[in-house]
């Protein structure tokens, strides 16, 4: 069973790579509770530090270590120009602002890497800590849906659980979607 989970809520500011706010945190650890009594056995986290931090409090309940992982980034799938037509028209010129560090030219690197993803992991509990647009692709992946359809899937919120599992045949299915847990007051 592979668990995706959406980093905690970021901190505010103008810094580029936040880490976690306040709430953000408290969203991580009631998700951690949540997740306490699965035999987790690995927390993958991408590069950022709001993935980061959010694996590690993810990982103090847990017991599992948090193991970085490239294949996490965030990402944005961008059609090429030849794929353009797999998008509405009213989408194109919101990929121009797509910075050029996050494009992932037809989701080609996200496929790769959910293949790989799942492939090492789909016969163990392990939590997945990444982005909204991965998980989106991901899921889409899962549902071998057209390539625009990753934009329609969410929103997804933050410290939400997306579980994926095999079916009988050993195939990919989304078993929960976007699940967020209810904080404490």
């Amino acid at each position: 069973m592979i668990h995706l989970v959406r980093h905690g809520e970021a901190a505010g500011g103008d810094t580029v790579d936040p880490g976690l706010s306040e709430l953000g945190r408290r969203q991580v650890h009631a998700l951690a509770h949540r997740l306490a009594f699965r035999p987790v056995r690995q927390v993958l986290h991408g590069p950022s530090r709001r993935t980061t931090e959010t694996a590690t409090i993810l990982t103090e309940n847990l017991g599992a270590g948090p193991v970085p992982s490239d294949l996490l980034l965030d990402r944005t799938p961008v059609p090429s120009t030849e794929r353009s037509g797999d998008y509405p028209t009213h989408r194109w010129e919101w990929f121009q602002d797509v910075p050029e560090a996050e494009r992932d030219i037809n989701g080609a690197e996200l496929t790769a890497a959910w293949h790989k993803l799942w492939s090492e992991h789909h016969d163990a509990e392990v939590v997945l800590v990444t982005h909204a647009f991965v998980i989106s692709w991901f899921v889409r992946q899962v549902l071998n849906a057209p390539p625009a359809t990753w934009m329609r899937i969410g929103p997804i919120g933050n410290a939400t659980l997306t579980s994926i599992g095999p079916n009988i045949a050993g195939e990919p299915v989304v078993e929960t979607f976007n699940a967020e847990v209810v904080l404490p007051i």
